[in-house]
Order: structure tokens, then C-alpha cells, then sequence
């Protein structure tokens, strides 16, 4: 991957009126240097709150599901969005933007989620349509199609269809796992094969103000990326993340702040070259048994 991208960058360079040379740099950065998978950001997107907390979000019963383990959607209780950005590096040329949106009906859970990385000269898009459902109370399973594409100025398009699987097991009252797969085909863009990506966690809830997570994944590609993250409910509405990746290194924080059905995430993750990336992502909570009586 990294070989064609600077065989581009070099007719970049002697084409002097197309992508400008400071852009293929800051790409090569993102490409070298960004978590999940080096090669691309189609499976990167987790939310603000998995931020906060690592990346270590395998076993979320949320709408942040729909980014990172489909199995977990099986548990809303009811229709539920999320919009979500990220800036890595405090770089314009690297942002990504996502949304994800789920309803739960009476055959299983349906949902949605779009998601934008780059700028202008290159970018990646990724649509993906879920569903999920429970097959025991406390066992739930979730699958996605995605449609990926990516854009080149001057160069044009190139598009792959894949998809994920994932599940949830409650194991203990208190601890629960979960598995996820993204790309099982290994299909490719053009010449570029994309990654496959295992994920395995943990979730460990010693009362209902902690919950301390961490999961294996291997990418492909790369070596193992060991991942962990602590949520602690500071007040009734204020939640309080952190956590780590190993590959690279990357320390993380984050805040959520919770009032009637509207939930704001805030975090930030920090490479110890390249910089803080923040985060900001605003949820939409299904309606609760109190809502529905009023």
C-alpha cells in the first residue's frame, strides 16, 4: 500500500498543478501512522466515548455499537442516532466524520451508518446497513454490509463491498465478552487489499459506577494492538474515560454529559509524535419508560 501511494505521490510532484505536495505528505502521515489499521480509515470510526475509554468498546449496548461491534444494538431499547467527529492531529486535511442511526422492531434490530475521512484531494467514505438481534438473553449476535470507497483527485474512484460480524456474551453477571471481524474476504479497492481485523475484549463491571474494559486486535496487517479502558460515573449525569492503545502508543481521555434524552461526548487521544486528535460526538438516547408515560 504504502509502495503505490508514493508512486502516486511522485506523479503528484511532477504534476505540479494537481494535489499539492504538502497534502501527500499529511496523507503518508495518516497512512503510517494512524491505529486500527494503517492502511486505511474505513474501520476506524468508534465515537468520542469509545475514544475516551482506548477504543476498548467491544461490549457497548449503545449506539456506538453500530461503529465498532453490531451485536451490541441488539439491546436498545428504542430508535437511537449518533453524529460524531474526530480531528487527528489537530490537522484539517484529517478528519473524519460518522453517523450511525438504529431501531429495534419485533424480527431484531435495523440500523444504519455513514462515515467520511480526508479532504478534497483524497478521501474515504464508508456506508454500512446492520442488523442485530438477541438469540438468548444473554447472547446477541450483529452483521454488517459495507459498501467502501475511496477517491483520488485526478485519479478517480475505487469501490469494495464487505462486511463485519460480531457477538456478545454476558459470561458473568459482572463480566462480559465481545468479538468482532471486519473484512473476513479480505476484499479489495482496486489494487490495495484491504485488512482483515479481529477484535477480542473484556468487560468487567465490579459495581455500576466502573466499568474496565480491554481487548486484543489484530490487524492483518500489523502486530497486535492491546487496548484498555476504564469509565467511571463521577455524578448522575458525568462520566469520566480514559485509556491506552500499545500500537501504536496512544494515551486517551474523555467526558460524557448526559441530560433528558441528549448525551455529549468530548475526548482526545495523543500520540507522542504527532499529537493530540479530539473528538466530539452527540447521541441521541432512546426514550426510557419514564419519557413514554409522560
Amino acid at each position: 500500500m504504502i509502495v503505490n501511494i508514493l508512486k502516486k505521490g511522485i506523479s503528484i510532484i511532477l504534476q505540479p498543478n494537481q494535489v499539492r505536495f504538502s497534502c501527500l505528505l499529511l496523507l503518508l502521515l495518516n497512512f503510517l501512522f494512524t491505529d486500527v489499521s494503517a492502511q486505511n480509515a474505513f474501520s476506524t470510526a468508534a465515537g468520542a466515548k469509545g475514544i475516551g475509554a482506548g477504543n476498548a468498546n467491544l461490549t457497548y449496548t449503545d449506539i456506538h455499537s453500530g461503529f465498532n461491534n453490531q451485536a451490541g444494538l441488539a439491546y436498545l431499547d428504542g430508535f437511537s442516532g449518533v453524529a460524531y467527529a474526530e480531528n487527528r492531529f489537530l490537522l484539517k486535511e484529517l478528519q473524519l466524520a460518522a453517523i450511525s442511526i438504529a431501531k429495534p422492531t419485533n424480527s431484531g434490530t435495523w440500523g444504519m451508518m455513514l462515515q467520511y475521512f480526508g479532504f478534497d484531494e483524497y478521501n474515504e467514505q464508508k456506508v454500512g446497513v446492520n442488523y442485530s438481534r438477541k438469540l438468548f438473553d444473554k447472547f446477541s449476535i450483529g452483521a454488517q454490509f459495507d459498501f467502501l470507497n475511496t477517491q483520488i483527485k485526478e485519479y478517480g474512484n475505487a469501490a469494495a463491498i464487505t462486511f463485519e460480524v460480531g457477538m456478545q456474551y454476558e459470561i458473568l453477571e459482572k463480566l462480559t465478552t465481545g468479538i468482532h471481524l471486519f473484512n473476513p474476504i479480505r476484499a479489495s479497492i482496486g489494487i490495495q487489499e484491504l485488512p482483515s481485523i479481529l477484535q477480542i475484549g473484556l468487560t468487567y463491571r465490579p459495581t455500576g459506577y466502573i466499568a474496565i474494559s480491554g481487548s486484543i486486535e489484530k490487524d492483518s496487517t500489523l502486530p497486535y494492538n492491546l487496548r484498555m479502558g476504564l469509565e467511571y460515573q463521577l455524578l448522575e449525569k458525568i462520566q469520566f474515560r480514559t485509556g491506552f492503545n500499545s500500537n501504536p502508543n496512544r494515551l486517551s481521555f474523555g467526558l460524557g454529559y448526559t441530560v433528558n434524552r441528549i448525551q455529549l461526548n468530548v475526548a482526545a487521544s495523543y500520540h507522542d509524535v504527532l499529537g493530540f486528535s479530539p473528538a466530539l460526538g452527540v447521541v441521541f438516547l432512546p426514550a426510557t419508560k419514564e419519557d413514554a408515560r409522560r
